[in-house]
């Protein structure tokens, strides 16, 4: 959804200094130019979390572009707003997870598959157009068969690059249970991709 241009010079400075919380209030209560501030505030993260998923900046814009109008039609649905940002990304994640099933032709993040060429234990060699794709397509599939909890865990970890501390913030969940829940998905993945090895030559 894009950010209307309406809204007069005090809105927007008004905008500028609030937090994401005191925005989600505002809008909630009618302010519709806060929700044009939230959008331009977190939309360079939503992307980054995007693009590095999918490896595609067309399909990483159009994620994160409908990943806006659930939030928007679903602000209602939220109880804290003090938990704005973690919910924000689930539902981005949500949306990356669609297009990871309904787009799997699209790469993946190109430092995913140095990561899970090694986790395959290919021989080193220079990779053909062919193998890339082949590999891609592997890990695009391995991604999206860890159920929801998990891959969220390890796309903001792995791909994102986030520390285990700032996931548990955004998921609202303890650090600890961010690390087992990593461990989980690594080790399905190597699991996957173990059963899944002779699909990439």
């Amino acid at each position: 959804m894009k950010a209307s241009l309406a809204g007069n010079v005090k809105d927007q400075e008004k905008a500028g200094d609030d937090g994401l919380p005191e925005l989600v209030r505002r809008f909630r209560s009618g302010d519709e130019a806060a929700f044009d501030e939230i959008v331009r505030r977190l939309t360079p993260r939503l992307y980054s979390i995007a693009l590095r998923s999918l490896g595609s900046a067309e399909a990483a814009e159009e994620a994160v572009q409908e990943a806006w109008v659930r939030i928007y039609n679903r602000m209602g649905d939220l109880q804290d707003t003090q938990a704005f940002e973690g919910w924000a990304i689930r539902v981005t994640l949500s949306r990356i997870h669609d297009e990871f099933r309904a787009r799997a032709r699209e790469r993946t993040a190109r430092k995913g598959l140095a990561e899970m060429r090694a986790v395959m234990g290919s021989a080193p060699k220079r990779m053909s157009p062919s193998e890339r794709e082949d590999l891609a397509r592997v890990l695009r599939e391995a991604v999206a068969s860890l159920d929801e909890p998990h891959r969220e865990v390890f796309v903001l970890r792995e791909m994102e690059g986030l520390p285990h501390v700032e996931i548990s913030r955004l998921l609202d969940i303890p650090e600890g249970t961010v690390w087992s829940r990593l461990s989980y998905a690594r080790k399905a993945l190597r699991d996957y991709l173990g059963r899944r090895k002779d699909d990439v030559s």
